[in-house]
């Protein structure tokens, strides 16, 4: 991401592809309008600001404007305004659908890769599998999870309770993480929790009979609140 500051109140942020596939989202997003992604998009862009041009834009004012660039990047113009934050996202996905162009045609994305065959369950190293499940013996034990961690992004991830036995199981899809983020934050979570399962029939067990604590983004729902 760079960053340039217009005023006190206003800056321009230009992401890359590379900043996009890194926050998981994509211009299809866009067009299609998921809150969510933006949202979560946003609050980063929010947070980087700060810290690189020290422009601070709190509450539920704001105003947000987006261009594509030739070089394949986004151009967000971000000012305080007269809208409320749901409002800025509504017009986020009507920005780029004014503009008529399919995301493919702007930008190029790279065709998955399999992963290698697993030929083990419970490794200490599960840093191959693009579907992980982790127990997590407490919540404590999470939150330390949590607090070590960098913010997640490009990673799906949600937490459950097994309510017979009041441990934790952590789900994880890798979707559009870099692979380097992605084998970072396993490991990190190896050392407050155990490796369960890289089968996605055992992540749906899981989803179907166990209680669900945080159904999406939990290692950053948590993070946010510490």
């Amino acid at each position: 991401m760079e960053f340039k500051k217009i005023g006190d109140r206003k800056f321009q942020c230009r992401l890359n592809a590379e900043d996009l596939e890194d926050n998981n989202i994509s211009l299809d997003d866009f067009f299609n309008n998921d809150t969510e992604k933006i949202h979560d998009l946003l609050e980063t862009i929010m947070e980087e600001a700060e810290r690189n041009i020290g422009v601070t834009l709190k509450g539920d004012v704001m105003s947000l404007q987006l261009a594509p660039l030739p070089d394949h990047s986004i151009l967000l113009t971000v000012s305080s305004g007269k809208d409320d934050f749901g409002s800025m996202l509504k017009r986020v996905g009507e920005s780029f659908d004014k503009l008529g162009l399919p995301a493919e045609d702007i930008i190029d994305s790279e065709p998955e890769q399999e992963d290698e065959p697993k030929t083990k369950e419970n490794t200490r190293k599960p840093v191959a599998v693009n579907t992980g499940v982790f127990r997590i013996a407490d919540y404590g034990d999470f939150e330390q999870l949590c607090q070590s961690s960098a913010r997640t992004w490009g990673v799906t991830n949600a937490l459950y309770k097994d309510e017979s036995d009041n441990t934790y199981y952590l789900i994880l899809q890798k979707g559009r993480c870099s692979e380097e983020k992605y084998r970072s934050l396993l490991n990190l979570i190896m050392e407050y929790g155990e490796f369960d399962s890289s089968k996605e029939e055992r992540a749906a067990f899981i989803k179907e009979h166990y209680s669900v604590i945080i159904g999406n983004n939990a290692i950053n729902v948590v993070k946010k609140y510490m």
